[in-house]
């Protein structure tokens, strides 16, 4: 198991400074802040599209599980990395479990 610190209570958001664009079906994000851009590919993009309004990263969770085959616990995984990532990019708020 991956350690990001993130708990799955937590509920994501799309952090103000990120931008994002569709190109070819797959999300480009740019941090205006730090003067970087990023492109997600197919997985990622279909994740930031699911944080289009604040969630609860075990419902983001389930919603993959519903829609991707993997392996027991690669799913959570790589979701907590990604979102990881992100948050670590200033691309993604992580409000604490309440």
């Amino acid at each position: 198991m991956v350690q990001t610190g993130i708990e799955l209570g937590a509920i994501v958001s799309c952090s103000p400074a990120a931008v994002a664009t569709d190109v070819n079906g797959e999300i480009v994000l740019m941090n205006l802040e730090r003067d970087r851009c990023y492109g997600l590919g197919v997985t990622g993009s279909d994740i930031w599209r699911r944080l289009a309004a604040p969630v609860r990263i075990s419902d983001l969770l389930s919603q993959l599980n519903d829609v991707y085959d993997a392996a027991p616990g690669t799913i959570e995984a790589d979701l907590l990395r990604t979102l990881a990532e992100l948050h670590a990019e200033g691309l993604l708020l992580i409000h604490p479990n309440e």
